[in-house]
């Protein structure tokens, strides 16, 4: 036995063995340096003002506190949440239309047109946002003149721009690559429209790839500071990542209140993406890159 034990003990077996410590070494200590500045947050919530600004820092509250929490979460705070969710919201709901009835059209429908203007939307996506920015403001302004419909501080100012979402044109493309031509054409066969075989055959089928653009658009625009910040100008149309913002003064930041209000912030998406990152590794890793 001992014998044995030797012979299966090889100087291979022993390298692949040490290149598995490592790397589980290297993710611990990456997930540790990933991890710490959400600790430090959380931990930060709990501490009174004077311990927080204490030097050398503790590592855990000496005098644990929830009192940080009343104080923030406030009428107005909770209106910033209610902007963010508008926002977000709306602006989801409208990209996953978009983007799924586009997609469905440049691959059920091809023609020139169709793969031109894919191609110019995706060379759109390579530009940064913010060499634009200033155009699209002043096209607002114009709208705003030409129809009379309120753009600025509004919750349509802030989507308008996100109506076409070439990332989310892009995922949806490909994932029409996946279903079967087959199935369209005996849909038609038997008297579907083309919305109802869109709307009744194809979004089914493509369900977990429309879920994973929900949940990225969703977080993307929470996450969003820029543009709302530009739009937004009175604080009742604040989202919360412009609202926190508002702890931070010129020469003086509320420490205390601003982590315990970024604490709140970051819990809706902490959710959210536990409990629905599978959509998001099937819809993207398998068939959102087919075809």
């Amino acid at each position: 036995r001992q014998r044995s034990a030797r012979r299966t003990w090889t100087p291979a077996r022993a390298r692949r063995l040490t290149g598995t410590v490592l790397l589980y070494i290297v993710l611990a200590l990456g997930a540790l340096i990933f991890f710490m500045p959400f600790y430090w947050v959380v931990i930060a919530s709990l501490k009174t003002p004077a311990e927080l600004r204490a030097i050398p820092p503790t590592w855990w509250p000496q005098t644990f506190t929830l009192a940080n929490y009343p104080e923030v979460w406030s009428g107005e705070f909770a209106r910033y949440f209610l902007n963010s969710f508008i926002y977000s919201g709306g602006t989801t709901l409208i990209v996953v239309f978009t983007s799924s009835l586009i997609g469905y059209v440049i691959v059920k429908d091809a023609s020139r047109l169709g793969n031109l203007i894919f191609w110019f939307l995706l060379a759109a996506s390579m530009v940064p946002f913010v060499t634009y920015l200033l155009p699209l403001f002043n096209i607002l302004l114009r709208i705003q003149q030409w129809s009379g419909i309120p753009m600025i501080n509004t919750y349509w100012g802030m989507i308008l721009p996100w109506v076409i979402f070439p990332f989310g044109v892009f995922l949806m493309r490909q994932a029409m690559f996946s279903v079967p031509n087959d199935l369209l054409d005996a849909a038609r066969i038997d008297g579907a429209s083309e919305f109802g075989i869109y709307s009744r055959i194809v979004l089914p089928l493509i369900s977990h790839n429309v879920a994973a653009l929900a949940i990225i658009v969703f977080i993307f625009k929470y996450d969003d500071l820029l543009w709302p910040l530009v739009v937004a100008q009175r604080t009742e149309m604040y989202p919360v990542t412009v609202g926190l913002v508002e702890y931070v003064g010129q020469f003086f930041v509320e420490y205390h209140l601003y982590t315990t209000a970024a604490v709140l912030v970051i819990i809706p998406i902490f959710v959210i993406y536990l409990a629905l990152q599978r959509y998001i590794i099937e819809g993207v890793a398998t068939q959102g890159l087919k075809g």
